[in-house]
């Protein structure tokens, strides 16, 4: 299956002067001091009617670590993990973190990571400052990364095109216009002033991306890329599926265009000596300032060993806030860059916390599972989510074919749990099972702990209240209807090995496995209906036949006949007209899960 195509038509052009087309247009973006601003949680404000935003905040930032919770309270929230420090010294640079613990907020705008040191006076913060590097330098349980990416034109530009095609840039923000990444991109607004008012606009609406050459060790980015939940188990920053070589070119990229983009965010490397005597006393720093709350170091410094000691969250006081959601918070509160809005959810969910007392129920859980991974940013569901215009754009196909905007764009999740089995669907968020090679963006895995209940949930809450029963069908007939002298399905659709005659889309032989029956059924007689836009035809229109030599025309009978073929999949027959008119591309099945 083809990974890289850097125009809609899939024809690969990887030009070594790539990286100066980036060059040149990220030398007129503005460059200054990092400020401060709000933490970015991009589908937080998407008005779902069983959503509460405050409720989210409250697991997004951790306030349950430092504000026990009650057992029902903390079982509903199920707050992420905070990302792994055992490690950290083997992939984070000493300068960088010197400069993160320092001011967290200007190294990385928009992170979720509270300044801890904000109470302290300078020369006290500088000292806490040099006692937490050298405790966390010294955590790494493996030798440090040192193995440089490669960091050529080609390298760069390979990196250029996948950050900006396979999926990055639905979470965070493009570095540039698509019509300087996809020259051949059709329609792309060329105006200098409204394409960089449109990338800032992402830039303060998207994750945060700081200084990743100044942040890294040599190779570990690289390393993250390929296996980021060993990193950050929290899962928002999902498995693109890179191979070795992806991911060394994208980190190739990224290390270049964000040390571009970014104020000077620490010193140059340099050679670090861990200090014995200043890591016991930054392990005593940590536990002290609360960091333990969140970041468990297990034997090290294990869950619960924080000294820091804050009021239940029982006994917060929403309309007299205190330390955190105060105005200014107290010199021993963690500070917080929170918008006046993210602040007011915080408390309207505070004044209503009975009600995080009570489980979730189904709907409130896949929705703020949807929510807190961002599967929004590529899928909507039920009206809701998918990515706007300003990144829809960047979304392209790997078909030579024009397929529309289903040949781009992720599927829509609305009803999905009456669309796929669930095998199927656990298939695909945990173990990246795909029907749709022409796609470009690729479904990101964010590990079973996170999304493998969803297989369940949205069967759950899709679940028809009267579900049609299965027909039995004449699978000899359904052949017929397939192939050549039928409805023609092999034109677009390939069948196992063998190519469709036209414009090769899903696999036939996958459907039956894929979908339930009900919505099988449904989706022929109405195509538009279950999903807008489609260039499924509809062969059955208003219910009647367009095929009336085959089972004398009736509907009902020829669909069931088609899903009895279906069902076969790689033990049936071709269908006629494919064996004579397209050879074999292959010796055997397609593998079980692309």
């Amino acid at each position: 299956m083809k990974r890289l195509a850097p125009h809609h038509n899939g024809r690969s052009r990887w030009t070594t002067s790539g990286w100066c087309l980036v060059a040149a247009w990220l030398a007129t973006a503005p460059v200054g001091a990092a400020a401060p601003r709000p933490p970015v949680f991009p589908a937080l404000d998407l008005g779902w009617e069983n959503f509460d935003p405050g409720e989210r905040l409250l697991a997004e930032l951790h306030c349950t670590a430092c504000h026990a919770p009650e057992p029902s309270v903390a079982a509903r929230l199920r707050t992420p993990p905070a990302p792994e420090l055992r490690n950290v010294g083997a992939r984070v640079r000493p300068e960088f973190l010197r400069t993160w613990l320092a001011d967290p907020l200007s190294a990385k705008p928009g992170t979720t990571m509270p300044d801890v040191l904000s109470g302290l006076a300078a020369p006290a913060r500088a000292t806490a400052v040099e006692e937490l590097t050298h405790f966390l330098v010294s955590l790494a349980s493996e030798p440090p990364a040192d193995h440089p990416t490669p960091g050529g034109a080609l390298a760069i530009q390979q990196g250029r095109v996948l950050y900006h095609q396979i999926g990055c840039v639905a979470c965070h923000a493009p570095f540039e216009p698509v019509a300087a990444v996809f020259p051949e991109h059709v329609g792309a607004p060329t105006d200098p002033d409204a394409l960089r008012y449109a990338l800032n606009r992402l830039q303060q609406t998207s994750p945060p991306l700081p200084d990743l050459a100044a942040k890294y060790r040599p190779g570990a980015l690289a390393d993250f890329l390929a296996d980021p939940l060993r990193a950050h188990p929290a899962g928002r920053m999902p498995s693109l599926n890179l191979t070795a070589a992806e991911a060394a070119a994208l980190a190739a990229y990224l290390t270049r265009v964000t040390a571009a983009t970014n104020s000077p965010a620490a010193a140059a490397p340099g050679r670090f000596t861990v200090d014995s005597a200043k890591v016991r006393r930054g392990r005593e720093r940590f536990a002290e300032l609360g960091c333990a709350a969140c970041h468990d170091l297990g034997e090290t410094l294990p869950a619960g060993t924080a000294k820091f000691k804050a009021p239940a969250l029982a006994a917060l006081d929403p309309d007299q806030p205190t330390g955190c959601l105060a105005p200014e918070p107290g010199p021993r509160a963690p500070r917080y860059f929170l918008s006046a809005e993210q602040r007011a959810a915080l408390r309207a969910t505070l004044r209503g916390r009975e009600r995080l007392r009570r489980p979730p129920e189904p709907a409130e859980r896949v929705t703020h599972t949807l929510v807190a991974l961002n599967c929004t940013a590529c899928h909507s569901r039920d009206g809701l989510g998918g990515p706007p215009p300003s990144r829809a754009d960047y979304f392209t196909s790997l078909s030579e074919a024009d397929l529309g905007d289903e040949g781009r764009l992720p599927p829509h999740l609305s009803g999905v749990g009456q669309k796929l089995r669930a095998e199927w669907l656990g298939q695909v968020l945990t173990n990246r099972a795909t029907v749709r090679p022409y796609l470009a963006v690729r479904m990101p895995q964010y590990g079973a702990a996170h999304v493998g209940e969803l297989a369940v949930l949205f069967r759950v809450v899709d679940a028809l209240a009267h579900a049609p029963p299965e027909m039995a069908g004449d699978a000899d007939a359904g052949r017929q209807l397939v192939g050549v002298g039928g409805y023609g399905c092999i034109q677009c659709h390939r069948w196992g090995v063998y190519e469709a005659l036209g414009s090769s889309v899903m696999d036939l032989t996958h459907m039956a496995r894929r979908l339930e029956w009900p919505w099988f059924h449904a989706y022929l007689l109405d195509p538009a209906g279950l999903r807008p836009g489609t260039r499924m035809p509809a062969f059955w229109p208003e219910g009647r036949a367009t095929v009336p030599g085959i089972l004398e025309g009736d509907t009902e009978r020829q669909i069931a006949a088609i899903w009895a073929y279906l069902k076969q999949s790689l033990d049936a027959e071709p269908p006629p007209g494919l064996l004579d008119a397209r050879p074999k591309t292959g010796t055997g099945p397609l593998p079980e899960y692309e």
